[in-house]
């Protein structure tokens, strides 16, 4: 079972104060882990983009043959 809205408030407000006494932003911090995790999952966006890119290409490959 997933966290409850009251620990996940907790966390935050945790993570903001110790931020915060360090003097760094939480919304830059927050972004950082964003932008680990997109990097971490490059290979999942990847594999979508190429799986959607596939995709496309057959359906353009079907109207190509209709229009014929």
């Amino acid at each position: 079972m997933g966290a409850t809205n009251r620990e996940i408030k907790q966390s935050k407000d945790l993570v903001q104060t110790l931020l915060t006494i360090q003097d760094l932003s939480y919304n830059d911090w927050l972004h950082s882990k964003h932008q680990e995790y997109i990097q971490e999952n490059q290979d999942v966006v990847m594999k979508s983009l190429l799986h959607y890119k596939g995709i496309s290409e057959k359906k353009e490959d079907k109207n190509f043959k209709r229009s014929e």
